[in-house]
């Protein structure tokens, strides 16, 4: 019932980011990611000119830590449509976190705002790729943007948390890494994370 729910979700609205990353969720949960990146590369077999597959296959590759498969992916999706605004915001969003190519991430990112100016997820991202180039003060404002819609999302509070820690906001930063903390003791990055509280 999920599934299908995520599915209608996509097809009324294929620049929701959400939904790609709980379809994937539900595949890998369900042991049938293998089955569902045959269907979509079948589905693509049949008319290659559609992002959306691409999209749902970079996200479940996103999820498998294989990314230089969703990579590939996302970048499809952007040859088939520059202003598909999900593939932009996982392409900057994977760029940023190998710290690779970030003038491309922001563009990328730049994208995504400008497609779904009130998603939290591509704040966050647009706010992590400004942190990554060291642009601490626009990091602050895109993540604290964030962080108000997602406050229950513990790397969102962390993300915050580093750009408040590097734009010398110490007691902002160390209210961020303890929500964090407080959130998921065992995020990604919560070591990172206690060790700039100990400091």
């Amino acid at each position: 019932k999920a599934e299908a729910a995520f599915q209608a979700a996509l097809e009324k609205n294929p620049s929701l980011v959400r939904p790609y990353y709980a379809l994937a969720s539900i595949y890998l949960s369900d042991q049938k990611a293998d089955k569902a990146i045959e269907q979509y590369e079948r589905v693509l077999e049949k008319n290659p000119n559609q992002a959306g597959p691409h999209m749902l296959l970079g996200t479940i590759y996103d999820m498998q830590k294989k990314y230089d498969l969703s990579e590939n992916h996302y970048r499809e999706a952007l040859k088939i449509n520059p202003e598909f605004a999900p593939a932009a915001n996982n392409l900057a969003y994977l760029l940023a976190e190998q710290e690779k190519d970030l003038n491309a991430a922001l563009s990328f990112a730049q994208i995504a705002k400008e497609n779904i100016p009130e998603d939290a997820s591509v704040m966050d991202t647009l706010g992590w790729v400004y942190y990554k180039k060291g642009l601490y003060p626009s990091a602050v404002r895109e993540l604290a943007e964030s962080a108000a819609k997602l406050p229950e999302n513990a790397v969102v509070q962390y993300h915050l948390g580093l750009a408040y820690h590097k734009n010398e906001q110490l007691d902002q930063a160390k209210a961020q890494m303890e929500k964090a903390l407080a959130l998921d003791p065992d995020f990604e990055g919560a070591e990172e994370a206690n060790r700039i509280l100990a400091e």
